[in-house]
């Protein structure tokens, strides 16, 4: 069985950011299910070019995973240029640009955010006569309005919303990685009765076990954030507790590490030293391959969302697996919808936009015996093995695309 996933922003574990789909994929050939991994050469994520100099196309092999690479114009975190960008990239998809001699697909999958290469993904599906599976990744449009990009009434998510409604409507199955998505779907088209919660996880086995765990002899207390510093991550919040830990005087052993690129991180990086918070510092975006052994620097994580109503679908931020996987406690600010913290026992979890709050806790988290936090780590890796393995998901994404098939045969010969 050959699959198709059809992903604007997909990534290899040699960049920085999330390999969801390269590990489901992994998990896909055991289930004797081959995936093809079509994404754009170049997009605003990565400042990698995928396709070399004069070529239309590119094809390689990343840790036995087929990807395709299709040559994209240059672009940016302007939104024209990015639009354009996903534009060129989804009509490569319908012309199957380079990809004309693969074997023919019996099921095609179209991830989002992007609904316009979802759409495309689509448009192939009706071309092969196969079922299409639309993933959702992240409500769209309705998280850039909830973010404050764009009014609800702009022409660019008017469209983009009766996109939505379409590919709801169209498709044949939808993966959400959000647990409640269903609340948000079904009213905009889409049949309960075809959805299916593949939410994210990681690749179990590749991290130390979390009783190794040997708090830093100098006495210091590592804080850790890694993962992108864009408009979706509340850093600001962080920031703004540290600099109460700062006035309170409970930073003295306090490191805070800060890892990742994104467009904020400049502002943050100014903002950090206009109030002189030494103890805080900035480091480059890591390697999905490199990012465990980072990862097992720090003594617990912080991860920091805004309020916003969209969060009660629930979330499932990829950083957050990572976290857990390695055992090491968190600190959460959230307070809406499904929380693998707080379900795990793995940490201390406060509302949003709450930077008092914030500086409690991470305080709080400081005072905790070394045996105290390796509990909560325990307590988080044997959540993340038990509910967000890629073994367990890889095999519930193979069940949904086995069974669509095995459906459409039946259809076929009724």
């Amino acid at each position: 069985m050959h699959v198709w996933i059809v992903n604007h922003f997909a990534l290899t574990p040699d960049q920085p950011g999330g390999t969801r789909h390269i590990e489901l994929s992994k998990e896909l050939q055991k289930h004797d299910i081959e995936v093809t991994i079509v994404g754009a050469g170049k997009h605003h994520i990565s400042d990698r070019n995928h396709v070399p100099k004069g070529k239309p196309w590119f094809r390689e092999k990343v840790q036995g995973v087929r990807f395709h690479w299709i040559k994209t114009p240059s672009s940016s975190p302007n939104y024209l240029r990015r639009v354009w960008n996903n534009i060129f990239f989804a009509v490569s998809v319908i012309s199957r640009r380079g990809l004309k001699d693969l074997p023919r697909p019996e099921v095609i999958v179209g991830t989002s955010p992007d609904l316009i290469s979802a759409l495309s993904a689509y448009l192939a599906s009706r071309f092969f006569k196969v079922p299409f599976v639309l993933e959702i990744r992240d409500i769209w449009p309705l998280s850039i309005v909830q973010i404050g990009l764009f009014s609800q009434k702009h022409p660019f998510i008017v469209v983009l919303r009766l996109i939505e409604r379409f590919l709801y409507s169209h498709a044949d199955w939808i993966v959400t990685l959000l647990p409640d998505a269903d609340q948000h779907i079904v009213p905009s088209g889409g049949a309960h009765e075809r959805i299916t919660w593949v939410p994210n996880g990681v690749t179990i086995g590749d991290q130390a076990p979390a009783n190794h765990y040997v708090p830093a002899a100098s006495g210091d207390f590592t804080l850790m954030y890694a993962g992108s510093h864009g408009d979706a991550n509340n850093l600001g919040c962080l920031l703004d507790a540290a600099a109460l830990l700062k006035k309170r005087g409970q930073h003295h052993s306090l490191k805070i590490r800060m890892i990742g690129g994104g467009p904020n991180r400049e502002a943050l990086i100014s903002d950090a030293k206009r109030r002189s918070l030494n103890f805080v510092s900035f480091e480059q975006a890591v390697p999905k391959s490199q990012i465990g052994k980072i990862l097992c620097e720090a003594d617990a994580f912080c991860l920091v969302f805004y309020a916003r109503p969209i969060y009660g679908y629930g979330m499932s931020a990829n950083k957050l697996f990572d976290y857990m996987a390695v055992g090491r406690p968190v600190v959460m600010a959230f307070d809406a919808g499904y929380n693998p913290v707080t379900a795990a026992k793995a940490g201390i979890c406060i509302p949003s936009e709450n930077a008092e709050a914030l500086a409690d806790a991470i305080f709080e988290m400081m005072q905790k015996t070394a045996s105290e936090r390796l509990q909560m780590g325990l307590n988080a890796q044997a959540y993340a093995k038990e509910n967000h393995s890629m073994k367990l998901l890889g095999g519930r994404l193979a069940e949904v695309l086995l069974n669509i098939v095995r459906k459409g045969q039946r259809n076929g010969k009724e």
